[in-house]
């Protein structure tokens, strides 16, 4: 496997000896946070004992946004919703409707920036614009962006995902994974205040130097 998540930039090693440059993935291969940033490539020049990384925005990737709702406790103070409303499946779409119009208006706002960055990084540079004109591939669609909204429907029914992804066919690249349902974790009846500051404890990553005061 490898990480996603584009982070071109370099960094310097725990012990300092090398640098890191984690370039990910070029496109978004799967629908996960990892995949919501910028894609970049790298140029690398080496001279004897020196190096340098430019970084290339990539322009033919397709933009992604990623967010998440709970349908108990809806955002920007709106109306909490009644399982037993007979209008319950209607009112829940309209409201998850209006979410992703939101997170496509985004994803196309990114979309832009990113080609403008992506112009600025190759400046006058001839042979990178020349490459790019040569290139046989061009994104299908480039109007298409990708969403992905997490949905929190404890007590709540979910919806008919291709139904839904049905009405942004002409604007989403992945209509049909656009939702994705999931219920609030609940903690154990018998989970004791001890146990929940240990799981919080574990969740605080220890720096090297605090490792002999654990041990």
């Amino acid at each position: 496997g490898h990480e996603h998540e584009c982070l071109i930039n370099l960094s310097e090693s725990l012990i300092g000896t090398y640098r890191i440059s984690q370039p990910g993935s070029s496109v978004a291969t799967s629908l996960s946070a990892g995949e919501t940033q910028s894609k970049c490539v790298g140029i690398l020049e080496v001279r004897q004992k020196q190096f340098r990384l430019t970084p290339i925005p990539l322009k033919q990737v397709r933009s992604f946004v990623m967010n998440d709702i709970s349908l108990s406790n809806p955002p920007d103070g709106g109306n909490v919703i009644d399982p037993e409303d007979p209008d319950v499946e209607e009112k829940i779409t309209c409201m998850l409707i209006n979410k992703v119009k939101d997170m496509i208006s985004e994803a196309r706002d990114k979309q832009k920036a990113q080609v403008e960055n992506a112009d600025r990084a190759r400046g006058d540079n001839s042979w990178l614009k020349e490459l790019e004109r040569q290139s046989k591939y061009k994104l299908s669609k480039p109007d298409h962006v990708l969403i992905r909204l997490k949905v929190e429907h404890m007590g709540l029914p979910t919806l008919n995902k291709q139904r839904f992804g049905a009405r942004f066919v002409k604007e989403v690249g992945n209509p049909d994974d656009i939702l994705l349902f999931h219920r609030k974790r609940k903690e154990p009846a018998n989970s004791t205040s001890d146990t929940k500051s240990s799981r919080a404890r574990l969740q605080v990553p220890i720096a090297p130097e605090e490792l002999e005061d654990t041990n």
